[in-house]
Order: C-alpha cells, then sequence, then structure tokens
C-alpha cells in the first residue's frame, strides 16, 4: 500500500490491478485507517479515473454477498450515487417498482441496490422500510422476491461486509469520496443492464467506460438539469437530461427532452419531500393513480429502465409500459408482494 500511496503523492495515477491491489488491502482490513484515508483524500481531490473505478470494482464485486437470479431471467438495476443534494423524493426507488411491474412479465426483474440517504429526502432503505419492506431478508427470499414480485431490494450493508473496514475513515472523512460511485457499479445480483444517476455531468462518461470494462450489456448513465441550476441524479422533468449510453460495447453521449414525449417541466420544489415518511406516501400515492409531476419523473426514468433491460424500445414505448403498469395495479401489486415475500419467514429448499 505505501509504493501505491507513495505514486499517488507524487501525482501518478493507479492501473487497474494497482488499484485492485490497494482496495483489496483496504477490504481485508490490511490497510490502516491513515492509508485509507490517505487514498481516499488523493482519489478525490483529482478525481479517479476509469482504471482505479474498474479495479476498486472489481474487488468489491468478488467481495459481495451475491443475489441469485433464477434462471431465464435479465436483471437490472436503478440505483443512482445520490450527492446531488436536490432533496427530491426517491424517484429511482419509485421508478423500480413501476419497472419492475411493466417488466416482469417481458422477464425483467429489478435488483435494487441502495443504502441509507445521500441526497434525497430518505434513502431507498428508508422509504423501503417505511413501506413495510423488510431490508435483512436472506438470499433465497431475495431470489424469491425477484422471481415472484419482479423486484428485490438489496440492501448496500448486507451486501458488503468488508466495506466495514472503510467505515469509520469515511466517517471521519466526512466528503464524498469514491466509494459514492463505485455503489451503482457493485449490485449483488449481477446486473449487466442499468440505469445510473449521477451527482455531475462529468462523471456521465466516466461511469459509461467503467461499466464497458466491467463487461456491461447496456447502460444508461444520467444527470437531469433543473431549469433553475444545478440537477439530480436522475432523468430529469425539469430540463433536459444528459445521457451517456453503452450498448452493444459502444458508448455516445446525447440529451433528452421531456417535452418531447409530451411530459410537461415541473420543478424542483413539485418533488421535494421533508422526511421518509412523506417520500414513503407520495410514492404509495402515485402508485394508486395520484396524477402529477411525481407520476411524471418516475415514468420517464421507469422507462429508461425497461430500455436499457430489453422490455421497450425506446423512451416512448417504456412511457406507454409505464403507464399501463400503474393504471392497470400492476405496480401496486408488485410493491404489496414484494412487501409480503420479504418479510416470510422461510427456509431455503434443500434440493
Amino acid at each position: 500500500m505505501k509504493e501505491l500511496l507513495i505514486r499517488l503523492a507524487a501525482g501518478e495515477t493507479l492501473n487497474a490491478d494497482q488499484a485492485r491491489l490497494a482496495f483489496e488491502a483496504i477490504m481485508t482490513g490490511q490497510a490502516t485507517a491513515a492509508q485509507i484515508g490517505a487514498l481516499l483524500s488523493m482519489l478525490q481531490l483529482r478525481g479517479p479515473t476509469v482504471a482505479e473505478l474498474t479495479g476498486a470494482a472489481r474487488v468489491m464485486r468478488e467481495k459481495a454477498v451475491k443475489v441469485v437470479v433464477p434462471k431465464g431471467l435479465t436483471v437490472i438495476d436503478t440505483c443512482g450515487t445520490g450527492g446531488d443534494q436536490a432533496r427530491t423524493f426517491n424517484i429511482s426507488t419509485a421508478a423500480a417498482i413501476v419497472a419492475a411491474a411493466a417488466g416482469r412479465p417481458h422477464g425483467v426483474v429489478v435488483a435494487k441496490h441502495g443504502n441509507r440517504s445521500v441526497s434525497s429526502s430518505s434513502g431507498s432503505s428508508q422509504v423501503l422500510e417505511d413501506l413495510g419492506v423488510n431490508l435483512r431478508a436472506p438470499g433465497h427470499v431475495q431470489t424469491r422476491c425477484l422471481d415472484e414480485a419482479g423486484l428485490c431490494f438489496c440492501f448496500a450493508p448486507n451486501h458488503h461486509p468488508a466495506m466495514r473496514h472503510a467505515a469509520e475513515v469515511r466517517h471521519d472523512l466526512g466528503f464524498r469520496t469514491i466509494f459514492h460511485l463505485l455503489g451503482p457499479l457493485t449490485n449483488p445480483a449481477g446486473a449487466k443492464r442499468q440505469l445510473i444517476g449521477v451527482f455531475s455531468p462529468q462523471l456521465t462518461e466516466l461511469l459509461a467506460h467503467t461499466l464497458r470494462n466491467l463487461d456491461a450489456e447496456h447502460a444508461m448513465v444520467v444527470y437531469g438539469r433543473i431549469a433553475t441550476g444545478g440537477g439530480i441524479d436522475e432523468l430529469s422533468t425539469m430540463g433536459p437530461t444528459r445521457i451517456t449510453e453503452l450498448h452493444h460495447g459502444k458508448i455516445h453521449s446525447f440529451e433528452l427532452d421531456p417535452t418531447q414525449f409530451g411530459l410537461p417541466l415541473t420543478n424542483l420544489k413539485a418533488l421535494h419531500t421533508d422526511s421518509p415518511q412523506e417520500s414513503a406516501r407520495l410514492i404509495w400515492s402515485l402508485l394508486h393513480g395520484d396524477r402529477g409531476p411525481a407520476r411524471d419523473i418516475v415514468c420517464l426514468n421507469a422507462a429508461a429502465a425497461l430500455v436499457v433491460g430489453g422490455a421497450a424500445n425506446d423512451i416512448a414505448h417504456g412511457l406507454r409500459m409505464a403507464a399501463e403498469a400503474i393504471d392497470g395495479g400492476a405496480a401496486s401489486a408488485t410493491l404489496d408482494m414484494l412487501i409480503r415475500i420479504s418479510n416470510t419467514q422461510t427456509t431455503p429448499s434443500s434440493t
């Protein structure tokens, strides 16, 4: 580790193998707190490279507690980086529910990776817990959730126990580190199709190239703009969204305007909530038919998830699928089923 820190202190970058060695030392408890703090600080000040993200993500993936995906199903994720400070309701969680409802008949399921709050009024775990989902469901129950509900929730602390070696240092540092970018790159179900929101437009291509190194099949990395300035780590209905898409190994960036799909522009206030409970109530209401800005932005993000999952041909098609899943009751039924199955106390099959 000392040699790698000397390289970083001299202004050099690490290749993927060197980054793997550094994060292997962290996640096996071999690195000291001082070394972890130095590594995270230097990477944050300069900004991690594709190679450094690739090497670190490979270590985290290897050490993750995996979720088994039933045969014949295509798994996707809607996990973002957080960190946009917009304090919206948990859009990606609601989009995951809607995408699961619309995608399950087509063999597309969602393994939603998430944690406590970073930038929204509540993290995905907090809002799902408030809705009644069991965050501690064992692996075989998560597999059943995928099979029957089309959706499971992968609470990050349950699946990345090796992260405990960096937890205290991260808390003491108090600023955003490379681990905020690694979360969406380390889905426990091994999702190769992803919708990832990021907190800066400069990150869309960085993560897309990293995903290509990690053998992703189809992904959209998005940064949604707010008309009054700033942005969110979601597709936006407050302005255009910068999207970097990876598909069949090719990467291209473009902007998507929500008004081209007939979605009216809204403002941040319409999407703001102050607590996990308020966020949960809003999500429950839109899943049960409430229309307005919350439904619009959830449908837009679910549509993109359905495209990367291969269930929808394009965003317009995905929007129709998302609306039908809500209006036909499939979305609320998916949440109900996730709650019921995740709280089922069963033992794994011996067959």
